[in-house]
């Protein structure tokens, strides 16, 4: 079948959202990507273990995995305090980073369809086309409309009322660059993924490529506290401008005195879990939550990645699976005469997939957040999505 000629939306422009557009326009279907953000966006240089669905399409346009990753060799599992070792295990994994791969993806689909400052705040939908309201007055529509807006989705909230709930944890995160740390505490990290085990919480910590391919690695760490929902978590998310914020709080708007919280609360670990969290320039907080929806497909108005199934982080493959969502509705739209059954197959298959490793990680976090046993390479709790035995969302036509 040849390709649709509707006109999609797609709002969020990160990682879901580039890929769903890519994939589409590489098929024919003219695509428009309407981000919020002023400019092109940044993880701050935040890490991402790599999955095989998370780069398939870069690899499949000539992108070396070389040149957007580092490698490992061993997953370390360590006490968080006292740096005393429950186990070590072989693992090839490799590692990249949020602009990694933002980076490539955006160098491939290109500003000239790509709007920014798009704040989406309202839409509506017909039989033929989805109208959308932004922030600065504009308007846009669209045959079909891909919700690809994340955890904190402005389309599923519309739609559904729905929002992430808070999961009882919060993740304070960052990069440290060569020098930063000793050399004997970057060979300490270098070449595998280190849980820090915690009665109270946990760390990891693992290396990610440079900013550019020509840098030298950096050392990526993330520390989960348990932090009290109501006026603990509302401190702690408390901007220098005494503002509430949702989502996260970046290092430039912390509040000076939970930062001198995070470095005291810091000096009480294992040395090289210390230094990082002493030395590292930028840290910032972000809270952990979930959500998930009882339907991806809404009349013309789909849901992928985070904006359908918002999931902690502790399998590495939320950007796995927003990728996987994109692939496969992709191929619904450009293979399919019954593209109404297809999209329902889709749903089944995706929805199944996203509450399973929902329930993964909530698992995992259950033994990672309170001291549970977590046994070194424990195949219940190994990274990546789980499989789902379900048919192909793509009829044989």
């Amino acid at each position: 079948m040849s390709p649709t000629t509707d006109r999609i939306a797609v709002v969020g422009g990160s990682i879901a959202g580039l890929a769903a557009a890519l994939m589409l326009r590489d098929a024919g279907v003219e695509v428009d990507v309407y981000e919020r953000s002023p400019q092109p966006l940044s993880g701050f240089g935040t890490g991402i273990v790599v999955q095989p669905e998370l780069v398939r399409y870069l690899m499949e346009q000539g992108v070396e995995l070389d040149s957007i990753s580092v490698p490992s060799s061993s997953m370390e599992y360590v006490d968080g305090l006292t740096g005393e070792s429950f186990g070590s295990v072989p693992a090839d994994w490799r590692f990249t980073s949020y602009d990694s791969i933002y980076g490539a993806l955006y160098e491939l689909f290109g500003p000239e369809r790509y709007h920014t400052s798009k704040c989406l705040v309202g839409l509506n939908q017909d039989s033929e086309a989805v109208q959308l309201r932004f922030s600065d007055g504009t308007q846009a529509e669209a045959n079909w409309l891909i919700g690809a807006d994340g955890g904190a989705s402005v389309v599923r909230k519309r739609l559904l009322g729905v929002e992430p709930k808070y999961a009882g944890y919060v993740t304070w995160r960052g990069v440290l660059q060569p020098g930063e740390v000793s050399d004997d505490v970057w060979n300490y990290f270098n070449d595998k993924f280190t849980y820090g085990l915690l009665e109270d919480g946990h760390l990891i910590a693992y290396p990610i490529p440079g900013r550019e391919n020509a840098e030298s690695p950096r050392l990526n760490f993330q520390w989960y506290w348990n932090v009290p929902e109501g006026a603990d978590i509302d401190e702690l998310m408390t901007d220098v401008r005494g503002i509430r914020l949702p989502t996260s709080v970046h290092h430039n708007s912390l509040n000076p005195h939970n930062l001198r919280q995070f470095h005291s609360r810091g000096e009480r670990l294992f040395k090289p879990f210390r230094e990082l969290v002493l030395n590292a320039s930028s840290p910032f907080v972000t809270v952990v939550a979930d959500a998930t929806v009882d339907h991806m497909v809404h009349g013309r108005v789909l849901l992928i990645g985070d904006a359908a199934v918002t999931p902690r982080p502790h399998a590495a493959a939320g950007g796995a699976k927003a990728c996987d969502d994109a692939r496969t509705l992709a191929e619904v739209f450009t293979r399919n005469h019954d593209l109404r059954g297809s999209l329902q197959n889709w749903e089944t298959k995706q929805l199944q997939q996203g509450n399973a490793y929902l329930q993964k990680v909530k698992e995992m976090a259950s033994r990672l957040q309170h001291g549970g046993s977590f046994e070194p390479g424990n195949p219940a709790f190994a990274f990546g999505l789980p499989k789902v035995d379900e048919p192909s969302v793509v009829e044989n036509v």
